[in-house]
């Protein structure tokens, strides 16, 4: 630890916004940590994942360790990765620019005068870092896709998409091609269909073989199954990060310290850390009230198509590898699926139009009752990832839902993030063109067109490509972040994942993603010698450093009064250091208002008539103090009663760090066995729970403020 911090910047997430934050500040000198909740996933995950439904699915509460996972809301179903390389993972591959009519959209704002122009040099070493290359394969489920495209407009547009692929010599290893051998050695694509499951061979560019990898070499630190619960700012700038491994509950993890920290945990993870901190921690308190607004799906439905003859096999090529636009706001593509159609199998369902959500969805399941059997065979075809073709259709149509933080509906006793509609602005769950394509791509291969029914029965818009919720704004109003992405109010967090994008792009987003962390990892000045401020935005060279920030003293009024809230916001808060401590604190109690009633009659009867507070000295021997009673007599003398010592040990509720003040074995009973543990509440302010270090009894503690006041 090197001035208090472990890192100058702590960067939790290694997707598109971590992996390039990561590379773009060690290159700049400053020292990197990277967090990710996920594992490590090598070669051999990815080819168990394929035939091992366990292998696949990240789910560590149920016990699923793998990387892919879905989730569902209300209003939408979102797919997506956790491991080190977060969504490259399991990504597409596509590296595709949006039109110019998206960055005529206002909801940019102010930040550059041209958007489009700012961005244009961040897409090109986006796409060089991505080794971006047109697609030079094509087979017969593009040679439908081009029948589609004829059919229903858009033929002039059909084409190879560009892929961020090495193609090489198909199944022959080599040295890096990419960056002048300092990358790891690559594979030729062996067009085996199974880039959006994973990529086994090391062809398809995710970001462990890129930006991660050099980020590493260059001395960037990655840590796995490391999943951040807290960002808690240090009255001196920088931030406390609080984190556990996911799945194991045994291991406690020692806080880390960051002078500055960038948050890129995708737009689930992002909103749901920001939300906790703010609503429920109450560590991020300034964080703007329009976190969990502006949320884009990418406006997109996914049909599908099952090729009726058993023998077929449309596997071979990259997953994407052609699109079309069949007018102005759409673009379609086309994917293969090896190793994650069978996940397609429960949730595909007849073809069914129909603008309203309810009707539709009472017309797929009578047209399911109405053919059973024909339903039956659909989901248990033989070879039913070689006879799969699943059409995405996009659109630059500005709808919108939000994020909340609320009750879970089957876990109450926790809160999560839960999706709503903005009137208006639905995502779309129906796409007319969607099924129009997939009649047509049908009738050209010779299948049968079909729905997904989270789509057709739940009504809700189904996802790869989730976007905003903590989007860039001119003011904390309109967003979250500025256009330096760093989060309004709190100096030195920065957002620089796919939750700042504040429009629909209507095409594939990681390259957008990736030239956006671009443009904000350049801003960053380099290292100085002499060391980089506590805090603040990073500046342009040659301009003055930001003046540095404080944490707010806490108005104790505003402290949650319930035991469960005060516990949480306990786990996220710091460890003071001993100077802290050191001087004359008044104690204030706080919690339930029946705690507060009765706490200082119940401590008079223990020993401690007429508390006042606390007092400690820094001597030879280490941090030492005594109570401070108040005199009966009504003198503003304060009396002294029972010696303490205090030091940082782990807390006997978490396990993480505390400062923590203990009475003698000599003291008078319960005193022996109690200890104060504190944690940094604010400047001069420190929550404190006494804890009677007894089995069963060390589970709880009885809450209270120290504030410092003028010595006495």
């Amino acid at each position: 630890m090197v001035d208090g911090v472990d890192f100058d910047v702590a960067v939790v997430g290694s997707g598109f916004g971590g992996a390039v934050s990561a590379l773009r500040l060690v290159e700049k000198g400053y020292s990197v940590v990277v967090l990710e909740q996920g594992r490590r996933v090598e070669p051999a995950d990815i080819q168990r994942a394929r035939h091992d439904i366990r292998a696949h699915l990240w789910e560590p509460d149920l016990g699923l360790h793998g990387f892919f996972w879905q989730r569902v809301f209300r209003d939408v179903g979102i797919i997506g990765a956790s491991g080190v390389g977060g969504g490259s993972i399991v990504w597409g591959a596509v590296l595709l620019e949006p039109g110019d009519q998206i960055f005529a959209d206002p909801g940019w704002g102010s930040g550059e005068d041209d958007w489009q122009a700012a961005l244009e040099p961040h897409y090109g070493e986006a796409g060089r870092m991505l080794g971006r290359v047109l697609n030079p394969f094509q087979g017969p489920m593009d040679e439908h896709l081009r029948q589609t495209a004829q059919a229903i407009g858009g033929a002039d547009s059909f084409g190879p998409v560009p892929l961020a692929i090495y193609f090489g010599q198909e199944g022959k290893t080599g040295p890096d091609p990419f960056f002048d051998g300092e990358g790891p050695e690559r594979t030729g694509c062996r067009l085996c269909g199974g880039c959006l499951s994973g990529c086994p061979y090391g062809s398809k560019n995710t970001l462990d073989l890129n930006y991660l990898y050099l980020a590493a070499k260059m001395g960037a630190k990655i840590i796995a199954e490391r999943k951040v619960e807290s960002v808690a700012p240090l009255p001196e700038g920088g931030y406390e990060l609080k984190s556990v491994h996911p799945w194991r509950g045994d291991i406690v993890y020692e806080p880390l310290r960051a002078r500055r920290v960038v948050l890129a945990g995708g737009v689930l993870g992002t909103l749901e850390l920001l939300f906790r901190c703010r609503d429920e921690f109450g560590t991020l308190p300034r964080v703007s009230q329009s976190l969990g607004r502006r949320v884009r799906t990418n406006s997109e439905a996914v049909s599908i198509v099952l090729d009726d003859d058993p023998a077929t096999d449309l596997t071979r090529g990259p997953a994407i590898s052609t699109d079309f636009h069949p007018d102005g706001q759409t673009h379609i593509t086309q994917n293969r699926y090896v190793g994650g159609g069978k996940f397609l199998r429960p949730q595909v369902g007849p073809l069914v139009d129909g603008a309203s959500p309810g009707r539709r969805g009472v017309e797929t399941v009578f047209t399911i009752i109405r053919h059973p059997l024909r339903f039956l065979r659909t989901i248990t075809a033989r070879g039913f990832e070689g006879r799969l073709t699943a059409l995405t259709v996009m659109q630059d149509v500005d709808s919108e839902l939000r994020f909340r933080f609320g009750r879970s509906p089957f876990r109450p006793w926790r809160r999560v993030i839960r999706s709503e509609p903005v009137p208006g602005s639905e995502a779309a769950s129906y796409i007319p063109l969607a099924n129009e394509a997939a009649r047509e791509f049908a009738a050209s291969s010779g299948g049968t067109p079909l729905n997904l029914m989270v789509e057709s029965i739940g009504g809700r818009s189904f996802t790869a490509h989730i976007l905003g919720g903590a989007v860039i704004s001119d003011s904390p109003e309109g967003g979250v972040i500025n256009c330096d992405h760093e989060v309004h109010g709190h100096p030195g967090l920065f957002v620089a994942d796919a939750s700042a994008i504040p429009v629909n792009l209507g095409v594939n987003p990681s390259l957008t993603i990736t030239a956006m962390a671009e443009r904000f990892a350049s801003r960053w000045p380099d290292r100085p010698d002499s060391g980089i401020p506590a805090s603040g935005s990073p500046q342009e060279p040659g301009v003055p450093a930001a003046v540095g920030w404080s944490l707010n003293r806490r108005n104790l009024g505003d402290l949650p009064s319930s035991p469960a809230r005060l516990k949480r916001l306990w786990g996220a808060l710091p460890a003071p250091a001993e100077e802290d401590l050191t001087g004359t604190h008044r104690a204030i109690f706080v919690g339930p208002g029946p705690v507060k009633l009765i706490a200082p009659s119940g401590l008079g009867l223990i020993g401690l008539p007429d508390w006042f507070g606390k007092r400690f000295e820094s001597g030879p021997d280490g941090l030492r103090g005594v109570n401070l009673l108040r005199r009966s007599d009504g003198d503003d003398e304060l009396t002294e009663y029972l010696d303490m010592e205090a030091a940082l040990e782990p807390s006997v509720l978490d396990g993480a760090p505390v400062l923590v003040s203990t009475y003698g074995a000599d003291a008078p009973l319960p005193w022996r066995y109690v200890r104060d543990e504190f944690r940094l509440l604010g400047p001069g302010q420190l929550l404190g729970l006494a804890v009677l270090d007894r089995p069963v009894a060390r589970r709880i503690g009885m809450p209270f403020v120290l504030e410092a006041i003028a010595a006495a």
